[in-house]
């Protein structure tokens, strides 16, 4: 067997707003749900997401972050700031289409064409 990425795991103080947020926005189903969880999958058909509770918010700028694939930017753009996420910057080169948002908690992650 070969290696392969299992979940990418992002640090997080709220667990429970953090599932909220990345089960609505990459339509992903908690293993568990259970009070007082410090590690959490968030299951989905192709990849896995993991929280992991952490007494303080990862402080580092971009030392992880997801990108994320659609056809639709704008829209999908539009639905993460409806679920809470900020946006931070947009880069429309022809070659290298994106925008910088951030989740909840100041996670940075991209929307990418």
């Amino acid at each position: 067997m070969g290696i392969r990425i299992g979940s990418i795991v992002i640090n997080c103080a709220d667990i429970e707003a953090m599932t909220d947020f990345w089960t609505q926005a990459l339509d992903l189903v908690p293993a568990t749900r259970e009070s007082g969880e410090h590690f959490r999958v968030l299951r989905g058909e192709r990849v896995n997401l993991s929280l992991q509770h952490s007494d303080t918010p990862v402080s580092a700028r971009d030392q992880m972050h997801l990108d994320l694939y659609s056809d639709e930017k704008e829209e999908q753009v539009q639905r993460m700031l409806d679920l809470g996420a900020t946006k931070v910057r947009e880069n429309n080169d022809p070659e290298d289409t994106y925008v910088v948002m951030r989740d909840p908690e100041g996670n940075e992650f991209c929307i990418c064409v």
